[in-house]
């Protein structure tokens, strides 16, 4: 699966598939702000389908009604999908599209800093389900993923923390030079650093080493879930942005695995710093709901594979039960 890194790209892409017809899926605000982006992609003809910003857009109803547009628009096997958004655009569109007249082919054009370094990668699609996150998914891979760095420009402060989360776990799961990059860069000032693209490129190729061992994540690419197994409860409850909910999942679960003597407490102090320097205020007092850790997608009979750090850029998986996530730290999960 190719990675392109322009919306101009989408060009080839058309002159080589020839589609029938071309829908894209995307947020309204999007839309208004990136109007540039699709002039760019040389479209004759296309069509939009609007759905809601954020978490919103993963409901099952809003998967019926994108379902429903493809049907409206005449969408057959031989049409083009183009997912033009953030990780939640990318992971509803690339669900349906997967589902689709058993699936219909799909271009990722990540807009945010976290879909452009995480979600759009990996061919993970999601819908969230009764209340839990990503309960009903597939796996199914774009033809293309365009990661275009002029998006990063518009993007508010909280939408590049929620990058940083993901950035900072690959740092410390697999690449420590991403820790080393991020040194003497801001919240504020990273959308025009001159290290950023580099960032970017050594995150994508921490989570591509996992995912070509273990593609449909039975193993080893559940380390990329490090920080999530809290973080995706705080998320859901708070209503936090996912990569600051991942942070807290990460200094949470470190200090899990400091008292079960796996993590040495140089690695949350790597964290601690890391996040310092780069402005990032974190609120302590918010707590994972024991009963939707339950529900996680790595517990398997009770147990659960822990992503665990050795040490910096070092990681493994350590079968844990499930309860003692609560016995041990009983002050973090409510």
């Amino acid at each position: 699966m190719p990675i392109l890194k322009s919306v101009n790209s989408l060009r080839t892409i058309l002159k080589k598939e020839n589609p029938s017809s071309v829908i894209i899926v995307s947020s309204k605000a999007v839309i208004e702000k990136l109007n540039w982006a699709i002039k760019e992609m040389g479209l004759s003809r296309f069509n939009i389908i609007e759905i809601p910003d954020g978490e919103a857009a993963k409901e099952w109803p809003e998967a019926e009604k994108i379902i429903k547009k493809f049907t409206d628009y005449n969408l057959d096997r031989n049409g083009l999908v183009i997912a033009l958004g953030g990780g939640t655009v990318g992971d509803v569109v690339g669900f349906v599209a997967s589902i689709y007249l058993r699936g219909v082919k799909y271009v990722q054009i990540p807009t945010t800093l976290l879909a452009q370094v995480d979600s759009a990668h990996g061919g993970k699609t999601a819908v969230d389900f009764l209340g839990y996150k990503n309960q009903v998914g597939t796996f199914y891979l774009p033809i293309a993923t365009i990661i275009d760095s002029r998006f990063m420009k518009s993007l508010p402060e909280e939408q590049i923390i929620n990058g940083l989360g993901e950035i900072i776990k690959s740092g410390l799961i697999k690449d420590s030079s991403i820790l080393s990059l991020l040194k003497n860069e801001t919240v504020s000032g990273l959308s025009e650093s001159k290290k950023l693209e580099s960032i970017i490129e050594k995150t994508i190729k921490a989570k591509q080493y996992y995912v070509n061992k273990d593609y449909k994540d039975i193993g080893v690419r559940q380390i990329l879930n490090f920080g999530h197994t809290l973080g995706h409860s705080i998320e859901l409850k708070y209503g936090v942005g996912h990569g600051r909910a991942v942070i807290m999942g990460m200094l949470q679960e470190l200090k899990i695995a400091e008292k079960l003597k796996l993590t040495p407490p140089s690695v949350r102090d790597c964290l601690e710093t890391t996040l310092e320097s780069l402005g990032i205020k974190i609120d302590d007092q918010m707590k994972a709901e024991y009963e939707s850790i339950l529900h996680d997608k790595k517990v398997d009979g009770g147990q659960i594979f822990l992503p665990v750090i050795s040490k910096v850029g070092k990681s493994r998986l350590v079968k844990l039960n499930i309860h003692k996530i609560k016995t041990i730290m009983p002050t973090l999960v409510s």
